[in-house]
């Protein structure tokens, strides 16, 4: 049923519903949202057999979402973006919770940049031998055509992108959510805000992509190499656009000419949001024309939309160094290290940081 914005809540959070006995503790969590109106659309991934719910969520209006029969999770997920009433829309599985603020957060962030239609932010990963890891970064188009970053239950996106066409691809068994993502980077504005109110359980379930337990190395390498051959040729495009300008403002820097290189890298950064490419040859321009803890911080950014390429890290050490941050520079040297043990440069940069 169409709603108008005046009267649409604010987000609509699809739970993917397999009926376990977890969903009352999702539900709870989305129940617990507060400074905004919510739907809690439970989509009976099970069947029609799953069971009722009550009509209210807390403060927010919750519905049952029944098909005919069982709903794989690309299904599942397209039914709850036709139910969706919201302005934005996110998911939950029914094995992880969000915190009372992970909604009113990822809304504060939407409100502080307009132009933004997808809002991501950190999940916290948690196993069940108790140890902790976070999953997310900041957005790059670049780094996203190679690897999946972000969590759906950590994103928000506007309604808008669903309507304009964005789908789960039902042909996928796992790894959905990444090409639903590189499906909005195409069309919105992404904006990373670092949060860490949604709670994962990584290794629940029995899907195969996430981790521990819950991984299938065969499954998600043969999804993974669906998703490169669908959008390998956007993919391909874009390096067509991006590669020839950085070319170009490698030579205009090895001239000595920063300003028109610079010029060139923002122009990269324009079609490619955080291409570490760009990021990593402005904070090379920045330290050159002195200004070494500007460099840093573009080096930082780099580093973290490229956080397993050793050499980014190492350049981010050198520049931790040369801002007179040791223990910054012993702890990126050793991470540099830790990711490539073959990387010669690291192991000198620690031995002379010792």
């Amino acid at each position: 049923m169409a709603t108008s914005d005046a009267t649409a809540p604010d987000v609509s959070v699809i739970v993917r519903s397999m009926a376990r006995p977890t969903l009352d503790a999702a539900l709870a969590s989305v129940a617990s949202q507060h400074g905004v109106t919510a739907e809690a659309l439970v989509v009976a991934a099970c069947g029609p057999a799953h069971p009722a719910l009550p009509p209210t969520c807390g403060p927010h209006a919750l519905r049952l979402v029944t098909g005919t029969g069982r709903l794989p999770r690309a299904a599942a997920a397209n039914a709850g973006l036709d139910a969706a009433r919201g302005r934005w829309i996110t998911f939950l599985d029914d094995d992880d919770v969000f915190l009372p603020d992970h909604l009113a957060g990822l809304l504060a962030a939407a409100g502080q940049d307009p132009q933004a239609r997808v809002v991501t932010s950190y999940a916290k990963g948690v196993f069940r031998d108790g140890h902790v890891e976070w999953f997310g970064q900041p957005f790059s188009l670049a780094q996203l055509y190679e690897r999946n970053f972000i969590h759906l239950s950590s994103t928000i996106f506007a309604r808008e992108l669903a309507q304009a066409g964005c789908r789960f691809d039902e042909g996928l068994e796992i790894l959905e959510d990444w090409e639903f993502m590189l499906q909005l980077a195409q069309r919105a504005r992404f904006r990373f805000v670092p949060l860490g109110s949604f709670q994962w359980h990584a290794d629940a379930g029995d899907s195969g992509a996430a981790g521990g337990a819950n991984h299938d190395p065969a499954k998600f390498a043969a999804h993974r190499e669906r998703i490169y051959v669908k959008w390998g040729p956007a993919h391909d495009a874009l390096v067509e656009r991006t590669a020839p300008l950085l070319e170009r403002a490698a030579g205009l820097a090895q001239s000595g000419n920063l300003a028109a290189a610079d010029v060139l890298c923002r122009e990269v950064l324009e079609i490619s949001a955080n291409d570490p490419w760009a990021l990593q040859l402005r904070a090379m321009l920045l330290r050159q024309a002195g200004r070494p803890a500007d460099a840093r911080g573009v080096q930082t950014l780099a580093a973290a939309v490229r956080p397993q390429d050793a050499s980014f890290v190492y350049n981010l050490a050198l520049l931790d160094r040369e801002c007179g941050d040791l223990d910054a520079a012993r702890r990126n040297a050793r991470k540099a290290a830790a990711l490539d043990p073959g990387f010669a440069p690291a192991r000198t940069l620690i031995a002379e940081l010792e």
